[in-house]
C-alpha cells in the first residue's frame, strides 16, 4: 500500500480518540489499521502484509502525533517510559 501521510495522521488520531488504549500500544494501533484496511484471515501473511500499510509507518506517525501533542499515552505508560529512560540512562553513565 502507497503511503498517504495525511491519510495515516488523520486514522490515528480518529482510532485513538475512539480507543484511547491505542496511543499505548503499537501493536494493538496495528492490528486495528490493519483491520480496516481489509487484513483478510483467508490471505497468506505475505498477500496481508502487502495490501496493508507498513508496520514502521504507523509507529512513526504514532510517535510523531504524540510528539506534536495530537494524541497522548496514559500517564501509566509515560511514567513506565521515563522509569525506563532513567534505568537506561544510569547504565550508560
Amino acid at each position: 500500500m502507497k503511503v498517504n501521510t495525511s491519510y495515516m495522521r488523520n486514522k490515528i488520531i480518529r482510532l485513538c480518540n475512539e480507543r484511547p488504549e491505542l496511543a499505548d500500544d503499537d501493536l494493538a494501533l496495528m492490528a486495528a489499521i490493519w483491520i480496516e484496511e481489509g487484513w483478510y484471515e483467508q490471505l497468506t501473511l505475505l498477500q496481508n502484509l502487502r495490501r496493508v500499510s507498513n508496520p514502521e509507518t504507523i509507529r512513526r506517525t504514532r510517535q510523531k502525533l504524540q510528539a506534536e501533542g495530537l494524541i497522548s499515552s496514559s500517564t501509566d505508560t509515560v511514567e513506565k517510559r521515563y522509569e525506563d529512560f532513567k534505568e537506561i540512562r544510569g547504565s550508560i553513565a
